[in-house]
């Protein structure tokens, strides 16, 4: 039996990157340890789901690992309970706090709350995100928001879109909101239509489509993610209020 140690599975940049910030520490974690922050430098971050993915360990040996490497600074926690997430000190990844700023309170209840959300024609023209950008607000020529930090523009706001494109955005979901009942097919075509060609913001989707937040992460979203279809602009940050949507292109 042939039997290679975490060590010797990790790319030579990768062990030079560890060995200048860790130095022999990192050779005397245990292997659980090891993985967690090696996945950390790979990836750029690492979170509970993640690492159990990775391991045959029980998960409760993760739970107790992860806020041990914290402890001995080997990784830096960023947020809270199951949107907490894990990356090398001075290496945390972009975040949406980081691009948007000003939020209401309110929008955690927007994508966790069981409380039944209804729409009319009229909301249409307004998201529940009502966001600013911290670095700008520069638009593109259809009103969606653009920053240096994102490969894509955001669709944050309905109401700062241009009327033809809002308009446009109004028509892809049209079946949505007058179907109550649609099968899982066509509804993730026409999320999927909706996402192409930049981000757009689950409380955007919220409204284009007419269905609560949480229904759309755990029913659509998750699994579009899953098989490939969809990306998060904030990947390392899955339930946040403020994520975005995109087709992989």
């Amino acid at each position: 039996m042939l039997e290679l140690s975490t060590v010797s599975l990790i790319p030579k940049e990768v062990t030079d990157l560890l060995s200048n910030l860790f130095g022999i520490r990192f050779y005397d974690l245990n292997e659980l340890e090891q993985m967690i922050v090696t996945t950390a430098a790979i990836e750029g971050w690492v979170n509970h789901e993640r690492a159990c993915q990775l391991t045959s360990k029980h998960s409760r040996d993760v739970t107790l690992a992860l806020p041990r490497l914290v402890d001995k600074g080997f990784l830096v926690a960023d947020g809270i309970k199951k949107d907490k997430s894990y990356s090398l000190p001075g290496m945390e990844p972009l975040s949406p706090e980081d691009i948007f700023t000003n939020t209401l309170t309110t929008l955690d209840n927007l994508t966790h709350s069981d409380t039944s959300l209804t729409h009319s024609e009229l909301n249409l023209t307004h998201s529940g995100l009502n966001s600013k950008a911290e670095t700008c607000d520069e638009r593109d020529v259809e009103g969606r928001f653009i920053s240096d930090k994102l490969n894509k523009p955001f669709v944050d706001e309905l109401d700062a879109l241009t009327e033809k494109f809002r308009i446009e955005l109004n028509a892809l979901g049209a079946q949505a909101r007058e179907h109550k009942r649609l099968d899982v097919d066509t509804m993730k075509q026409l999320i999927n239509e909706l996402c192409k060609g930049h981000y757009i913001s689950v409380s955007v989707l919220e409204v284009l489509l007419d269905r609560r937040a949480q229904s759309l992460r755990q029913y659509y979203l998750k699994p579009m993610i899953s098989d490939g279809v969809l990306q998060m602009a904030f990947p390392h940050k899955p339930n946040s209020p403020l994520q975005g949507y995109s087709t992989v292109d």
